[in-house]
């Protein structure tokens, strides 16, 4: 299993750049979010997969299972807090007066 890192983070990132030329071919946040929601699903079965297969006796290398789980609590952290941080934004404007 490959440690892909911050790398990986990044290219999520820097995929919504749009095309100033075309709005139609925009990429939404919505978009975003579920990609990322998505990510994090997957990781999450990949490590209940390998925790599963470690205490099952058909693995033995304990590393791997601790980084994918590892892997997986990060990228749910750091979806709950860009939840967050949309969260407060959100109840920012709502408190702005017209």
């Amino acid at each position: 299993m490959a440690v892909q890192g911050v790398n990986l983070i990044n290219s999520t990132i820097a995929a919504p750049v749009t095309n100033t030329n075309n709005p139609d071919e925009s990429i939404n946040f919505k978009d975003i979010l579920m990609d990322a929601l998505k990510n994090v699903n997957t990781l999450e079965q990949e490590s209940a997969k390998m925790t599963e297969d470690f205490i099952a006796g058909r693995t033995d290398n304990i590393h791997s299972v601790l980084i994918a789980s590892e892997k997986a609590s990060i990228s749910l952290q750091f979806v709950m807090e860009v939840r967050n941080k949309v969260m407060d934004a959100y109840q920012e404007i709502m408190r702005m007066q017209i």
